[in-house]
């Protein structure tokens, strides 16, 4: 049986005053079956089919015009151990080998429980994706891990590529509009106001659109949180981690914490955790035409996974496969400004061979030519050239490189070098930024996913038992929602984070 992911809130609050106005419409009693689903992502939409499928009747809200959210955007992949397709190209992984990679990762942060239901259940998640006709069959090793394990989608049969965010949820979308179109609800332009607490049971939601205030009365199931865009006056970047707020970002204009915000704000008791662990990624794309343009693409890990190296002034400074956190370090030590203006971001130049392109998938790599984004520059001079460098340099670097590829490991301890840089390849050039990627912190949750409660207006608190719920059914697996679903509580998209909690994903 399926471990469930239920994000439960459990703590007695009274709604606060005013709420009950001729603006908030009173639902009937909610039936045993009824799910709330906040948040439209990846999380949201796998929590919400899940459910359907058991029975229950499911809205869905989010306060975009339309489903995904950050995952839409997610570009590198999906862990997972023993998984078919892994057996299928030969890999050998293991649950054990990678709970071990994502509590090395965790940096003593992580919650064990946590680490072995994500890494237990990984393979049981790619089967239940598969079953849906999503089948990430392509195989790849990203930072963080110590064998190939991150899964994409591989290109159609006619060259065009499946970007794994987009296809994700366009694919699990397709089944709320279709299939379970009986049984969800879909209510988009909607944001989430407070819960409905009553006798100290979690009853429903309120939640706000553009005709008023409405309630909704069910299990709710939160999958929203993410800050990592967040710069309004009551911003959490701001609170918890001054010192990256100003930072490029590479999430939507949505991901600003307001169910967060809204359960602190309305006192009811959550624990919160780790709210100042907001990941930089190391390599958001530079637009040379307009660098600081505050939101940037995601150059993706898969692209340093397909083969892709980092250099500053034409000299490699770090393993490219390494932790996200050691990589942004090593670029602020060793790497300028963009074209040494101040004005610009620290920039770290990413070079490709046409190998590593199509390993990683030449359609994919075609946008990000037609974006301004990577440049064709042909040549090892015309490479140098661009990045401002000299070519004996270059030459020099890369002929280095593939030196430690033949040797099996280089001085910063890479030991995977997916391709060579002969002098004859065909090379592309593109810039590159630490950029504010995933809030590792938000509510704190037990192995069941249930919010768990601190003092009363106390969110830095001691975390108690888990709040009291309405809830459908004694065997309640239909919540597989969430994190596990999504691809695991934290971990799945492309690296390895290695903290599990709350519901604040990207």
């Amino acid at each position: 049986m399926r471990q469930l992911y239920r994000l439960w809130p459990t703590v007695c609050v009274a709604l606060a005053p005013g709420l009950a106005s001729a603006s908030v419409s009173t639902s009937c009693a909610a039936s045993a079956m009824d799910v709330v689903v906040v948040g439209g992502g990846l999380a949201g939409l796998c929590a919400t089919i899940e459910a359907a499928k058991r029975g229950a009747k499911v809205t869905i809200i989010d306060k975009e015009a339309n489903l995904g959210g950050n995952s839409a955007k997610a570009s590198s992949g999906m862990n997972g151990a023993n998984t078919q397709a892994q057996r299928d190209q030969g890999i050998t992984d293991s649950v054990e080998k990678f709970i071990e990679d994502t509590l090395s990762s965790g940096d003593g942060l992580a919650v064990v429980e946590l680490v072995h239901t994500l890494a237990e259940q990984s393979r049981e998640t790619h089967e239940w994706l598969k079953s849906l006709g999503l089948h990430l069959s392509d195989v790849v090793q990203l930072g963080g891990h110590s064998t190939a394990r991150t899964h994409r989608f591989p290109p159609t049969p006619e060259g065009k590529p499946q970007p794994v965010g987009w296809t994700l949820v366009s694919g699990l979308r397709k089944i709320l509009e279709t299939e379970l179109k009986d049984q969800v609800t879909i209510r988009t332009k909607s944001s989430f106001k407070e819960l409905l607490i009553e006798d100290g049971r979690v009853m429903g939601l309120n939640f706000e659109h553009e005709n008023g205030t409405e309630q909704l009365r069910g299990t709710v199931v939160l999958t929203a949180g993410g800050y990592a865009n967040d710069h309004a006056d009551s911003s959490l970047l701001d609170l918890h981690t001054p010192a990256l707020a100003k930072l490029p970002t590479t999430n939507g204009p949505f991901a600003t914490g307001d169910v967060i915000k809204a359960l602190v704000k309305q006192e009811a008791g959550v624990k919160t955790t780790l709210m100042d662990k907001v990941q930089i990624h190391p390599t958001g794309f530079i637009e040379v035409k307009q660098p600081n343009f505050h939101t940037k693409f995601l150059a993706p890990e898969a692209l340093r996974g397909s083969g892709g190296i980092l250099l500053c002034h034409g000299k490699r400074f770090a393993n490219e496969l390494g932790r996200r956190d050691y990589l942004t370090e090593e670029m602020f030590k060793h790497c300028k400004p963009l074209f040494d203006k101040e004005e610009n971001p620290l920039s770290a130049a990413m070079l490709l061979t046409e190998e590593a392109v199509e390993k990683y998938g030449s359609g994919a790599m075609g946008f990000y030519k037609f974006k301004g984004l990577v440049q064709d520059v042909g040549t090892v001079e015309a490479a140098a050239e661009a990045m401002g460098t000299s070519a004996e340099v270059l030459k020099k670097t890369l002929e280095d490189y593939n030196e430690a590829a033949e040797r099996g490991q280089d001085k910063f301890g890479k030991k995977v070098f997916p391709v060579r840089f002969p002098s004859t390849a065909h090379l592309y050039v593109a810039f590159v930024t630490p950029t504010l990627h995933y809030c590792m912190g938000g509510l704190a949750i037990n192995v069941r996913t249930e919010v768990l409660q601190c003092s009363k207006g106390n969110s830095g608190g001691h975390p108690k038992k888990p709040w009291k719920v309405r809830f459908g059914y004694p065997d309640a697996d239909w919540h597989r929602t969430a994190e596990q679903a999504r691809g695991g509580a934290r971990g799945q998209w492309g690296g390895m984070y290695g903290i599990l909690h709350g519901a604040s994903g990207v």
